[in-house]
């Protein structure tokens, strides 16, 4: 199953019954017409772009939408670059509001925390001033301010799930740095 993908619309249909093989085809598909754009530079929007592509892909050939294997390459083709130019306009309309400062070791509630010792709260922002700046408006936004994904989204200007897999990276990353752990999974 490892071979190019004749008809892509029996990959479509192999989709729509559960074929992990026949997802990963499409995906490769999508990752395709993704690379010809040279859309490289810009991962989170790579990422949502594949996944609204294939949810639309899934819709419209389930209803018949899309009766032949020229119909499935085209569609996608025109489809995802479409959803690429879309993410990239909104993302440019969004410019990323002032980034809040990290809450000081000092700050409310922290005192007693701080004279703890390791593993300490002042400890954590002190890590996490070490991380990059998307992974620390995430963590500041969620964590540090208490806001919903959807409002720390908003403020930076990009989809939910950039947020979640910043948070799940920072984390990863937080714990290799505080524990001196060289572990990758989580």
């Amino acid at each position: 199953m490892g071979g190019p993908v004749d008809d892509w619309r029996d990959a479509l249909d192999r989709l729509l019954i559960g074929d992990r093989h026949a997802f990963v085809a499409l995906d490769r598909l999508i990752t395709g017409v993704l690379a010809q754009l040279r859309a490289y530079d810009y991962r989170d929007e790579w990422d949502d772009v594949r996944q609204v592509v294939l949810q639309a892909l899934i819709a419209n050939a389930r209803a018949g939408r899309l009766p032949d294997s020229s119909a499935v390459a085209g569609y996608v083709q025109i489809l995802t670059r479409q959803k690429m130019v879309e993410e990239l306009k909104r993302s440019l309309r969004h410019a990323p509001p002032p980034v809040p400062p990290l809450p000081e070791a000092g700050a409310a509630g922290s005192e007693e925390v701080g004279a703890a010792g390791p593993g300490t709260e002042s400890q954590v922002w002190n890590a996490v001033a070490g991380l990059s700046e998307d992974h620390q408006q995430a963590l500041r936004g969620v964590y540090g301010y208490g806001k919903t994904y959807q409002a720390v989204s908003e403020e930076i200007g990009i989809p939910i799930g950039a947020v979640t897999r910043r948070l799940r990276e920072a984390f990863s990353s937080l714990r290799r740095r505080l524990t001196g752990s060289s572990e990758t999974n989580g």
